[in-house]
């Protein structure tokens, strides 16, 4: 094994455990899929009776990082408390609001995002067409979402608002089929003062407004949650 794989190893092993804490305190519940490309079961997080709540949050995070954690590189810094997805789960609850984060790069890394997309059409499935539905994405996430609505504009009608935090854009994309939705009804997060910021360049590139935060890109979900509550609050 070399260094690089050790190193992941550790990283997936500490981001377990997060999930195993979440889960024993009852913060947080394990949604078990079966992905049918390859045969194997995976889980979803998820708030407990996340699909019974009148608005239900998908949050797609980065790539390559298991759901529980938002950042690896906080993480090999022993900065685990700073990246726990926990009080996402605790504040969402707290709030009635659903949410259900998909874990993406638990059978393997997905740089290409297929999974992502996989994952998120399995949960749509599974809310209730009475239901609003939130997104968040997050780094990788956000650019997966945008590049997903922009496809599936029959979807568009059904989400209530999107979260983008620091999406990783590319120069090239389209927006026809979301502007609407970009115009009012998505919050996006940036973080600032570091030498590439991508929430910056994502209000460019999407032409809206930001809010940013100071802080590393892996900082930037935590520090958003009260914006993003206030946020899904008013599109209950």
């Amino acid at each position: 094994m070399n260094m690089f794989d050790e190193n992941n190893e550790q990283l997936e092993k500490a981001a377990g455990q997060v999930v195993a804490d979440m889960v024993a305190a009852g913060v947080a519940c394990k949604k078990i899929y079966t992905d049918s490309r390859v045969g194997k079961d995976y889980f979803n997080l998820t708030t407990e009776d996340a699909f019974d709540k009148d608005l239900v949050v998908i949050v797609l995070s980065g790539y390559p990082e298991q759901t529980g954690v938002w950042s690896y590189t906080l993480v090999s810094d022993n900065r685990i408390e700073e990246s726990s997805m926990e009080p996402y789960f605790a504040e969402f609850a707290a709030h009635e609001i659903g949410l259900v984060v998909i874990n993406p790069n638990c059978l393997a890394p997905d740089i290409e995002g297929d999974s992502f997309v996989y994952q998120l059409e399995k949960v749509l499935a599974d809310i209730g067409p009475d239901k609003k539905i939130g997104l968040v994405g997050f780094s990788m996430g956000g650019k997966v979402l945008v590049d997903f609505l922009e496809q599936r504009p029959e979807l568009i009608g059904r989400i209530a608002g999107l979260v983008l935090i620091d999406p990783t854009l590319p120069n090239r994309l389209k927006t026809q089929n979301i502007r609407q939705l970009l115009d009012n009804d998505t919050l996006l997060i940036a973080s600032q003062g570091q030498q590439h910021c991508p929430g910056e360049i994502a209000a460019i590139l999407l032409e809206i407004e930001k809010i940013s935060f100071e802080g590393l890109h892996g900082q930037m979900p935590n520090k958003a949650l009260e914006e993003v509550l206030k946020f899904y609050a008013e599109r209950i």
